[in-house]
This record gives C-alpha cells, structure tokens and sequence, in this order.
C-alpha cells in the first residue's frame, strides 16, 4: 500500500465510523439517576459543619438492554467544602413512588431507615446504600394499585447524618431530601 493510501485510510475510517454511530441505533438509557447531589450543609462550627450528600436512581426492565425494574440510594457525608469525605453516622430512607395523575404516591420501600457510617475508600466517598425492586401490577398489603401498572414512577431518598446540637445537649440528625427523576414504566 502506498503512503498516500496510507494517509488517506486513517480520516476515511473515521468519517466510517462517525457516520455508523449516527446511522445505526443507539440502546435507551434505562434508567434516570441523580448523583451525589448536597441535600443539607452547615458551617457552624458551634454545631459541627457538614455537608450531607445523596445518590437516587429508578432503572426499569427493557427488553434488549441490561435492566430490572430497580430503585437504589446512598447517604453521604462530607466536610462543610462538600469535597472531603467525612466519617458520622447517617441513615437514609429510600421509597419508590407512581404518579397516580394529580400526586405521587408511595409504591415500594420507606418503611425503615438504614443506618451505617459514613467514609470513604479508593472510589470515593462511602455511605450507607439500600436498593429496592418493584414490580409492575404489585399492590400493596391494602389492595392499593399504585404499583399497578405503565406511569411515571421516581425514587425518594431522604438522607441525614447525625450531628451534636449543643442548645439541645444532644444528637440530631440533619439532612433532606432528593429525588431521582421521573422514569416511564411500562
């Protein structure tokens, strides 16, 4: 092959591949996720600073593409620079919820805090994590439906870290609230 075919091979497959990747189609995200988004922050250092992190995500099953009809969270602390993973303990509350047309209703979970403590590792910052499944059709223990079928369902985390109030002599815990984004189920 010459020199000049040579040059003229390397932009040409570019341009090939460029054009396959618009061309041919693209797997759907499955899935809506909102990451290490701050809920609650303080710098009082009266009341110790902190800055209370959370993870929310709903994923749902699609045929073809690696899914399940999940919901999952995590509750992180970090100092007052919302940066430096900080070691506390924290508790976080994941609840999976269906757009009933006029209110978002509980479906899935929320029945109890987990609790765990706060760090870090080689990925960064750690916390206590819990995932929940649901299932298209489920009703609850009432013969409620609002699992019952296709909508709009999302993930609530309230995530909150305990700190030391010292007017009130004694451990609170701080923290909010994050939700995942809206996902179509059907």
């Amino acid at each position: 092959m010459s020199r000049r075919s040579t040059l003229l091979l390397g932009p040409l497959s570019t341009i090939l591949a460029l054009l396959l990747m618009t061309a041919l189609p693209q797997p759907a995200q499955a899935y809506t996720q909102r990451v290490r988004v701050t809920v609650a922050q303080s710098t009082l250092a009266v009341a110790g600073s902190y800055c209370v992190q959370a993870t929310a995500g709903i994923d749902h099953l699609t045929p073809g593409v690696w899914s399940a009809n999940q919901a999952w969270g995590t509750a992180y602390a970090l100092e007052a620079d919302c940066v430096t993973p900080k070691v506390m303990k924290a508790r976080m509350n994941l609840q999976v919820q269906r757009w009933t047309g006029s209110v978002w209703r509980w479906c899935v979970g929320g029945e109890a805090w987990v609790y765990g403590t706060t760090g870090s590792d080689a990925f960064g910052p750690t916390g206590p994590s819990v995932n929940y499944s649901y299932h298209i059709g489920a009703t609850t223990e009432l013969g409620s439906t609002f699992c019952g079928g296709p909508g709009w369902y999302r993930a609530q985390v309230r995530a909150q870290v305990s700190v030391w109030d010292p007017f009130a002599a004694s451990w609170i815990w701080k923290g909010g609230t994050l939700y995942s984004g809206n996902e179509w189920v059907e």
